[in-house]
């Protein structure tokens, strides 16, 4: 435990989700941008610092209507006064963004990683337009994601870049995840079909071949209905018209095309001296930081929030993010455990036989909310023997020793007596 408390903080993860509420009498509940995807309902944020191991370090509970590039000065002064970090890398994501907020970094004298937006920005727009050649991209790993490091002299000298996106050590590195482009072509098909079956209903209503309940749909109607259905950016993807009697419309192939070409696509910002592929590892794992939040959001029951009183509501996520911070925990030691084990296998002299223990210590990795669900299977029944109160425990299994012997915990006695 100790060891837990004695923290090294030489990069910091940063990241914020929603969760909205049952009810509307508490002040904190507010409307927002909704990432549980409930704008209907009022909601808080919550912010999370996370180490490079995955530890919840600390977090703060915002009203709902709060915009996240309004809570990075509160996380950058928290590191600063609670933890007295005089130099570390923040890595957040693109939503805290700001020129405000860059120089806020700065005078804190933090280094950072920051995702970009890849749309409807000038650099995104530039780079990813520039470098679509994939074959010119490093591969990272074995997970199939590619990399590439802007080169310093586009930064500094090509007039298209902005002015206000270049400054003292600071680089840009694409990167390409396969898996990703495979989702993002998936979910842009599914809405364009989604977005084509809606527009022939509307087709097939003002041509009378469906019949249609209510007065005649006006020019102007119709119009809005079409933008209804094209929402979230679809309309650029579609060629729409209406002459006031038949509805025609076709996908815009150019678009579409020129679209598939951000599939899997991300930028990373930074003004770090790390080496590009450590640079990408680290932004990669805010992903990490991105699972605590379902994590404490879901398995951890962080909702339903019934709560009104604002103190009572931050206690409520108090007592969440604890419990997720000795979840976490769990899983530090096993993998620590896990990287021992794989170091003393990587010694074994014959090459098979260093394979199979190599892949044997891996595939011994737990994570913290196994690690619960495994331990959750020792019980306590209380009994009364002898007119006397006793509690009798389960007997632990190989499963429930081996997370104990990782956690460094004596098994319990098989008999509690109680006063």
């Amino acid at each position: 435990m100790s060891d837990l408390l004695s923290l090294q903080l030489s990069m910091v993860f940063y990241d914020l989700t929603s969760s909205y509420f049952e009810g509307g009498a508490c002040p904190l509940a507010r409307y927002g941008y909704s990432r549980d995807r409930r704008p209907d309902r009022k909601q808080i944020l919550l912010g999370l610092l996370v180490t490079e191991e995955g530890l919840p370090i600390a977090h703060e509970v915002y009203d709902g209507s709060t915009t996240d590039r309004e809570t990075l000065p509160d996380a950058i002064a928290r590191l600063k006064q609670r933890f007295q970090v005089k130099e570390c890398i923040f890595v957040g994501d693109r939503g805290v963004i700001t020129r405000d907020n860059l120089e806020v970094l700065r005078e804190a004298g933090f280094r950072y990683i920051l995702g970009y937006h890849k749309r409807n920005r000038v650099v995104s727009d530039l780079l990813l337009e520039r470098y679509r050649d994939l074959g010119s991209y490093r591969e990272l790993g074995k997970g199939g994601l590619r990399y590439l490091e802007v080169p310093a002299d586009v930064v500094e000298e090509d007039p298209e870049f902005p002015e206000e996106e270049k400054g003292p050590g600071v680089r840009y590195i694409l990167c390409y995840n396969p898996e990703r482009a495979e989702e993002d072509a998936s979910s842009r098909e599914k809405a364009l079909a989604e977005a084509e079956r809606e527009l022939a209903l509307l087709r097939d209503d003002l041509s009378g071949e469906r019949k249609r309940r209510g007065r005649k749909l006006t020019q102007k109607g119709v119009m809005l209905k079409v933008a209804k259905i094209l929402h979230h950016g679809l309309a650029k993807f579609f060629e729409v018209s209406y002459d006031g009697k038949q509805l025609a419309f076709s996908r815009k192939e150019d678009a579409i095309a020129r679209e598939a070409l951000r599939d899997g696509m991300f930028l990373i910002k930074t003004d770090c001296s790390l080496p590009a592929d450590q640079v990408v590892t680290a932004y990669k794992n805010l992903f990490g930081v991105e699972r605590a939040m379902r994590e404490i959001k879901d398995f951890l029951k962080l909702r339903p929030i019934y709560h009104y009183n604002a103190d009572r509501v931050r206690a409520h996520v108090l007592i969440c993010v604890l419990a997720y911070l000795f979840e976490q925990w769990f899983e530090v030691l096993s993998r620590r455990k896990v990287a021992a084990e794989v170091a003393q296998a990587e010694a074994i002299p014959d090459p098979e036989e260093r394979k199979r223990a190599v892949e044997r210590a891996k595939g011994s990795l737990l994570t913290g909310r196994r690690m619960v669900e495994i331990l959750e299977r020792i019980k306590a029944v209380e009994q009364v023997f002898a007119g006397k109160r006793v509690v009798s425990v389960t007997r632990p299994g190989p499963e429930q020793r081996e997370v104990l012997s990782i956690l460094g915990v004596t098994p319990p006695p098989a008999l509690l007596l109680r006063d």
